[in-house]
């Protein structure tokens, strides 16, 4: 029993570290069949309505709460919700602001209920935003801010 219990322990632990250990910018501009070599098969498959037609996304969605969602065939967008153990740019969800201000020293906007900043060492445009309900972080976007 004890024995199971360890190798049980040991896979959450090595899964839990590959969450935290992920760069989500490596994500962006990723094809489906890279995707799919890197990530494994989605839990679920979903659409998203835009505001219009052209704005419709695919989204596949990851148990460590991992979402990637597609224009065309390449990721446009990674969300990781309040429930995410990953360290994304220092950052955690559950975080305050003051909090997130202090693990990341990049300038930010500030928009509503939302932190942003942008990513200059991407081969794109890349924007990070931060959403936080009742003063604590529950969700992380990352972007091409060029669509």
């Amino acid at each position: 029993m004890r024995r199971y219990l360890l190798v049980a322990v040991l896979a959450l632990v090595a899964l839990t570290a590959a969450a935290s250990d992920r760069d989500p910018t490596q994500l962006i501009g990723m094809d489906i069949r890279t995707a799919l070599q890197t990530l494994g098969a989605p839990q679920q498959m979903f659409t998203v309505r835009g505001v219009d037609e052209s704005e419709d996304n695919v989204v596949f969605f990851y148990p460590d709460f991992t979402y990637l969602f597609w224009f065309k065939d390449r990721v446009w967008q990674v969300r990781y919700d309040r429930r995410s153990a990953a360290a994304v740019f220092g950052i955690t969800l559950g975080m305050t602001r003051d909090q997130v201000h202090g693990a990341n020293p990049t300038p930010m906007t500030s928009a509503g209920d939302s932190l942003y900043f942008d990513l200059q060492s991407a081969p794109f445009p890349l924007r990070v935003r931060l959403v936080f309900n009742a003063g604590v972080l529950s969700d992380l976007y990352l972007y091409r801010s060029d669509f």
